[in-house]
């Protein structure tokens, strides 16, 4: 096999994955096998349209021939281009290019060209696909999740090890309905701490907080109802909903609440089921609950018949008190009449356990386990019982203090820094994840251009049900470097010059 049999110019190839996984190297490399070479060469001349999609390879013995291989040798190759989806096998008539592989130079050709994307088509599909792409940590200012670095210890492992010896439990039965009981029963002693007062019967496990969110869609709504949720709000939540058939309308929320009046006309004319927000350091504007405002809106719920949905998810990353006052929950005022509170541990602990706690209204304990076992059965106990396991060690508490020093420090360095580039730190904005800071240009342009330049943004337009045009966007601090901060103020003097 001659080095150029094997080696081609071409500096990307639409095949990423598979490049990865059989490298296409000058000459012989002994790191690799004959296989693998074979693969790569054939590969190599796919993603180059040398055999195009629907195309015929050559047989097995032509291929041998040329490359000087045994057939054994092209026949595993062969096998292995078919496992990966870039070949099909037609009995009596040979191998073909798979169709697919049009699909795969596609997806490689819009990541490689993210401006081939007009502004308008910026939305939460775009996000979540770059958000779950290989950008860094480093440049990913759009995030929602803490840096790795400051999440990994050795409690995690201490944990799901200690649960790993006794897992047989865990593994070869389904486990309890509503979830792990030593979990729930921890969370009566978690919600107690912050004035909730609950028992382990009217909670469910559930995986993660959309998981949460969907369960409580699919149990009290049907195709057609309406939901209200805050604007801005967390992206996942319209597309979620949307998804399922329901109106989803937007209520203006500000650092005390979602604005009353409109609220008042919303439940009065669209008579909604069901209200979902967060309470404590809003997703994207780290906002707070004023007790004024919380209680005008518990009593809108009560007086038209709607059910709030809260969202505690950042709620580990408060220090208890801000502006001399404690976290204000919906919960803890309505002791779980009209309120569903869902806490979740994938931002505290890590994102990979994907566990969330239900408690329910005591009247819908019964419904909403029934729609857990029409969506899901159960959830994985092992994952709980991890949790558990790390809500319990006496480090907790310390891991938690740790994480809100390092926010507030790095909220502290936003204050200094986003002034110094133009930009104004919203003053009424908590030591939450992130700070929501209008840019005064569009935030859905300004997306496109720093993806080109490999940073990934949340822009302001994909938090609002209207997804239209915003100059805000969602900081995450934690993750919001200076290198970033410098593109950013170039950027908005540039298009506000």
């Amino acid at each position: 096999m001659t080095d150029d049999t094997l080696h081609s110019p071409l500096g990307n190839h639409a095949h990423d994955a598979l490049r990865e996984q059989y490298p296409v190297n000058r000459g012989l490399d002994s790191r690799f096998s004959k296989v693998d070479q074979v693969v790569a060469w054939l590969n190599e001349r796919i993603t180059m349209r040398y055999y195009a999609p629907g195309a015929r390879v050559p047989s097995v013995r032509q291929l041998a021939d040329k490359l000087s291989v045994s057939r054994f040798t092209v026949v595993n190759a062969y096998d292995k281009l078919v496992a990966s989806g870039v070949l099909v096998s037609r009995v009596g008539s040979g191998f073909y290019v798979a169709e697919l592989v049009n699909t795969l130079k596609k997806n490689a050709a819009e990541k490689n060209a993210p401006n081939a994307i007009s502004a308008a088509q910026v939305d939460t599909s775009w996000l979540l696909h770059h958000i779950f792409s290989d950008v860094s940590e480093e440049h990913s200012p759009g995030s929602g999740l803490l840096p790795n670095d400051w999440l990994v210890n050795e409690r995690v492992g201490v944990a799901v090890r200690s649960v790993t010896k006794s897992c047989e439990s865990h593994i070869y039965g389904y486990g309890h309905v509503q979830g792990y009981l030593p979990l729930r029963e921890q969370m009566v002693v978690q919600l107690h701490q912050i004035g909730m007062v609950a028992t382990p019967e009217q909670m469910v496990c559930t995986q993660g907080v959309s998981s949460a969110i969907d369960l409580m869609a699919r149990y009290m709504l049907k195709s057609g109802d309406t939901v209200l949720v805050d604007d801005p709000s967390w992206f996942w939540l319209y597309g979620s909903l949307q998804a399922k058939g329901l109106r989803v309308i937007g209520v203006p929320r500000d650092e005390e609440g979602p604005n009353i009046e409109v609220l008042s006309r919303v439940v009065a004319h669209d008579k909604p089921k069901v209200y979902v927000t967060n309470s404590v350091l809003h997703n994207p504007t780290s906002f707070g609950l004023s007790p004024a405002r919380a209680y005008q809106v518990l009593r809108l719920m009560d007086e038209h018949d709607c059910y709030i949905l809260e969202d505690d998810i950042y709620g580990d990353f408060h220090s208890g008190v801000a502006k001399g006052a404690p976290a204000l929950r919906y919960a803890a005022l309505d002791q779980f009449k009209r309120v569903f509170y869902v806490a979740g541990f994938s931002k505290s602990l890590a994102a990979g356990l994907r566990v969330a706690v239900v408690c329910c209204p005591p009247v819908h304990v019964k419904g909403f386990i029934s729609q857990k076992m029409l969506s899901s059965l159960s959830s994985p106990e092992i994952n709980e019982a991890v949790v558990h396991r790390l809500l319990v060690d006496g480090q907790h508490r310390r891991h938690l203090e740790k994480l809100r020093l390092k926010i507030a420090n790095a909220h502290e360095r936003l204050r200094d820094a986003l002034p110094k580039i133009g930009l104004r730190y919203p003053p009424e904005t908590q030591n939450g994840l992130f700070v929501w800071v209008d840019t005064g240009v569009d935030t859905n342009a300004m997306a496109l251009a720093a993806m080109s330049d490999g940073w990934l943004v949340a822009p302001g337009g994909l938090f609002s049900p209207s997804q239209g045009v915003s100059t805000h966007m969602r900081l995450n601090v934690a993750r919001t470097s200076d290198v970033f901060l410098q593109w950013l103020g170039d950027y908005v003097a540039y298009h506000q010059g």
